[in-house]
């Protein structure tokens, strides 16, 4: 396999999921950091939109983190992160979508928001240009936390009384929700090194609420057992 090149925001929890599964196959990769707003037409021009993570290897570019994961799984299929049951893989397949397509944009939304009214210049601007970037309102706000507050019911009731969300073991499905729930509370600094001031913007009052301590508490032994690797910077 020639050498895999991997584009990757460090916050990103949509990079994140892709470099906790190049960890977990022990694939080593070359890194490049991606920067909101400078290096947008690079990517465009490279993959036809604006996204990241990218990954390039094999002559391939591959935009987008399940597109990368399908690749991943194909060329590397030990150790596994999907299950042999076709049943189980569809119940992965769920629990990604959730994770990607609602917690984590909705999560997303309460950091723009919280960005926009903080009074430190530099998070506003962050949070202006993601607002633009991916539409922001007070009234989706309102919406996000509603979404969101069922979202982690239906979490905590999947967990009860299990340590994976489908079968027996570790999973993307374990893996790509463990990635979204940083939006709402990142890990803890053992397992993934965050500067301060982005720490607090990232947090999340619903992360306070003793109802869901359980779930930011699955997460971090998802971290601990599986990540290999403390993840920094």
């Amino acid at each position: 396999m020639d050498t895999i090149k991997l584009i990757t925001m460090y916050g990103s929890p949509w990079s994140e999921r892709v470099r906790w599964a190049l960890a977990f196959k022990s694939l080593s990769y070359e890194k490049e950091n991606y920067q909101p707003g400078i290096d947008e037409e690079k990517i465009k021009k490279l993959t036809g939109q604006a996204l990241v993570p990218v990954l390039i290897t094999d002559g391939k570019v591959i935009p987008d983190s399940t597109a990368i994961l399908e690749w991943l799984e194909n060329t590397r299929p030990e150790p596994a992160l999907l299950p042999r049951s076709e049943k189980d893989r569809a119940q992965v397949t769920l629990w990604e979508e959730l994770a990607i397509g609602v917690l984590g944009p909705h999560a997303r939304t309460l950091i723009i928001g919280r960005e926009l009214r903080i009074s430190d210049p530099e998070a506003q601007r962050s949070g202006k240009y993601f607002a633009e970037k991916y539409g922001h309102s007070p009234y989706m706000e309102e919406q996000a936390k509603l979404t969101l507050r069922r979202v982690l019911l239906s979490l905590k009731q999947t967990l009860s009384g299990r340590q994976y969300l489908v079968g027996d073991a570790f999973s993307r499905a374990d893996l790509t929700t463990a990635c979204m729930l940083m939006l709402l509370r990142p890990a803890p600094e053992e397992f993934f090194v965050f500067p301060q001031q982005v720490r607090r913007i990232y947090m999340d009052p619903l992360a306070d609420d003793p109802a869901f301590s359980t779930i930011f508490a699955w997460r971090d032994e998802m971290y601990k057992r599986h990540r290999c690797e403390v993840v920094k910077p």
